[in-house]
């Protein structure tokens, strides 16, 4: 457990400040800091393990539908490369001149 303390100095005064208890008077841990020392560290690799867990679970559930799609992008592509294309295009048109638009245009005057 991380604890923060705020010590305020008093000039003129002798009387330790009772508001830091991390220390007993005689300069020894108490037992519950000694505990919470010692389950720190536990508890830090517990937290990452978790974590790291959680973490994969999430990319296993968005990875599983990403790659569905990026499977039926690549198939549907893979279709459409692999389809008959035809070059030509076969219809009957008649071709239509019309000469009086010519003839009347003054590019073409003398």
């Amino acid at each position: 457990m991380l604890k923060i303390y705020k010590k305020t100095i008093l000039f003129g005064t002798s009387k330790p400040d009772p508001r830091l208890e991390s220390l007993a008077p005689d300069g020894n841990q108490s037992v519950g800091t000694k505990l919470s020392n010692a389950m720190a560290i536990p508890a830090m690799i517990a937290g990452a393990l978790v974590g790291t867990l959680v973490f994969s679970a999430f990319f296993a559930l968005l990875l599983i539908p990403v790659s569905i799609i990026g499977f039926r992008a690549w198939w549907l592509l893979r279709k459409l490369k692999n389809a008959p294309v035809e070059d030509s295009l076969e219809a009957e048109y008649t071709v239509v001149s019309d000469t009086s638009t010519k003839a009347n245009s003054p590019d073409d005057t003398i």
